[in-house]
């Protein structure tokens, strides 16, 4: 069905969707808007438009920041001497008979600028082992603080400007890196180009604001798996496009620099259709939210419901969110789990190659074709991790969530500690493929898991959440990269040993109001909290039906925040169920952050983000 934008009745607002509009299509959307499933086919606004958009533009963000590890083999070639020098004049008289001996000559290397074969000619920027090595660890630097960052900023002025705004951004270094010409200008573009990475945590966000509970956690890993795809997407593309060039005559130099002006182009045309073609939440744009919201406000039965920031500027919400996320233990205990599993991800592309090329033998062309078996993982296995958090979700609640972390991030620490003592000549190349397969896939579904669970941790503030988790993913490739210096079998071995003792984390993941992997603490969840204005006070509210009486009485249990809003107020977790089953006590999330997923029914624990507080 084609959804029309149509003007409220009885309003004089353009634009946007109502949520009665979408209460009134039918059992595929829930109270809020979010749609209840996942029609890959379609491409209709909101919902799938943003869908699409979101993994499509992460997914290119991808292939522009791991563009260049592809062509290390040409960046490490010398750069060029001027073929009418005397020295290259001399070169070619020299080895006129045989110039393919000349590439291969360490003083007239320098003058065969179309030599292609490893070690041979010239056309790069000279870089050595150390200066690349380098090189990929200023790669994650940017995203781990852009990561931090972005999802408070997305809290404040939406997910879709935000979006914009950062490909935008990232296509500038992405664009310039094909003009450096020293060492230095190339490190430098490289930690610019790196705040694109931070693309995943809008990713997430934007699914999250689309989709119901039943579904998020789908959305959410299909989304990011297809974008992840972008690794080995450009391990395949760029060197294809690389040499499509050289055989139309171009040199080694003009040759890797075309191949990189193309990604950015692209993330400048998808910039431009997010702005214009897409929303950020199911009733239209954050523009068009914020006037919603305004002619609620003009009601004489307007009920504060805690969303409201009170005017502050969007730079204080973005503040305030990422401050509230980094206070929450549980954050961090996120940011370690997903480090060992996205970080060892991002680690493994720009090693694995390597790995099999000097621990079995093979051919450059052979090692990254084997390699990229554990890229094409991402295709399906983190959406099964989602899965996997959704089905577990609907028996035990947040805490069937938990444990479909476990589930996967246990094995996938030791199918990691067994690749690593995996040798060519007692297993062979077939069972180590297979167990990269195993782990591969364990890997995937985990990252998948770690973000059906964020938005449970700090519900005020889902985008510094999202963002600090995000960036714990960087913060482990950056700790892995360096782990390699001590030898890439012994690193993976410790990084395999790492991994499984970071699962056994969860069962102490403690969430008020809900409990943990073994202990259910739903009915300690607090009534709600009845917040009410002066009489001559404007504008006006009223009261909510009280709670439905409950056979137990549950105690009050306070948790220590001070939500902005309620100052000095110990916010309660939890609560009894409110109207229409939606679950009432914790105040929703900031403006332009998800509602999330904590919806009361089918074994869901009550408390969470979805009711009003009034």
């Amino acid at each position: 069905h084609a959804l029309a934008r149509v003007p409220q009745q009885g309003s004089e607002m353009a634009g946007g969707w109502s949520e009665g509009h979408w209460a009134a299509q039918g059992a595929d959307y829930d109270k809020l808007g979010k749609k209840k499933s996942i029609q890959l086919w379609r491409v209709d606004r909101p919902h799938m438009r943003a869908f699409h958009f979101a993994w499509l533009a992460f997914l290119l963000c991808f292939i522009t920041w791991f563009a260049i590890p592809p062509i290390y083999p040409t960046l490490k070639k010398p750069k060029c001497a001027d073929l009418t020098s005397e020295l290259c004049v001399g070169c070619m008289s020299q080895f006129a008979a045989t110039m393919d001996d000349m590439a291969f000559d360490k003083s007239c290397m320098v003058c065969a600028p179309r030599a292609t074969k490893n070690g041979a000619g010239c056309g790069g920027l000279g870089l050595n082992k150390d200066q690349v090595v380098l090189s990929n660890a200023v790669s994650v630097m940017g995203t781990i603080l852009a990561r931090i960052g972005i999802g408070g900023v997305a809290d404040a002025i939406g997910v879709r400007a935000s979006y914009a705004g950062l490909l935008l951004f990232g296509s500038i270094p992405a664009f310039c890196v094909a003009a450096c010409d020293t060492y230095d200008a190339f490190t430098g573009v490289r930690f610019l180009i790196s705040f694109i990475g931070a693309s995943f945590v809008l990713t997430q966000l934007w699914t999250s604001v689309m989709f119901s509970s039943n579904i998020v956690g789908t959305a959410n890993a299909t989304s990011a798996g297809w974008g992840n795809l972008g690794g080995a997407v450009s391990g395949a593309l760029i060197p294809a496009v690389f040499r499509s060039f050289m055989s139309q005559g171009y040199t080694n130099d003009q040759a890797w620099r075309y191949t990189l002006a193309w990604p950015p182009a692209t993330l400048v045309f998808v910039a431009a259709c997010i702005w214009f073609l897409s929303d950020d939440v199911p009733q239209g744009t954050f523009k068009e939210m914020k006037a919603k919201e305004a002619e609620k406000k003009k009601a004489a039965d307007y009920v504060d419901d805690g969303k409201d920031t009170g005017g502050e500027e969007p730079a204080s919400v973005a503040a305030r969110s990422i401050v509230l996320a980094s206070r929450n233990w549980r954050t961090w205990v996120l940011f370690i789990a997903y480090a060992f599993c996205f970080g060892v991800e991002v680690s493994v592309y720009g090693n694995l190659p390597l790995y099999f090329s000097t621990a079995y033998n093979l051919e450059q062309a052979d090692a990254g074709l084997a390699a990229s078996l554990f890229g094409l993982f991402n295709l399906f296995a983190r959406s099964a991790g989602g899965m996997l958090s959704d089905i577990l979700s609907r028996k035990g609640g947040v805490r069937g969530r938990i444990w479909a972390n476990f589930i996967c991030s246990f094995p996938m620490g030791v199918m990691l500690i067994i690749f690593s003592s995996l040798t060519k000549d007692n297993n062979g190349l077939g069972g180590t493929l297979g167990c990269l397969c195993a782990w591969a896939f364990f890997l995937a579904a985990t990252e998948g898991t770690v973000f059906g669970l964020v938005p449970f941790i700090e519900p005020t503030a889902v985008g510094g959440v999202a963002g600090i988790v995000g960036a714990g993913g960087n913060a482990g490739a950056l700790m892995c990269n360096f782990t390699m210096r001590i030898g890439q079998r012994p690193a993976f071995n410790a990084i395999g040993w790492i991994s499984l003792w970071t699962s056994l984390l969860m069962p102490l993941l403690w969430i008020p109001g809900v409990g943990s992997m073994f202990r259910d603490d739903t009915m300690n969840a607090a009534a709600p909290i009845v917040i009410k204005k002066d009489a001559d006070e404007a504008p006006k509210t009223r009261d909510l039906p009280a709670a439905a009486p409950s056979t137990q009485q549950q105690p009050q249990m306070a948790f220590g925040y001070s939500y902005p809003g309620y100052p000095g107020m110990a916010m309660p977790m939890g609560g009894s169920p409110g109207p229409m089953g939606m679950p009432m006590g914790m105040p929703p999330p900031m403006m332009g952050s998800p509602p999330m997923m904590g919806m009361g029914g089918m074994g869901m624990p009550m408390g969470y983000p979805g009711a009003p507080m009034v």
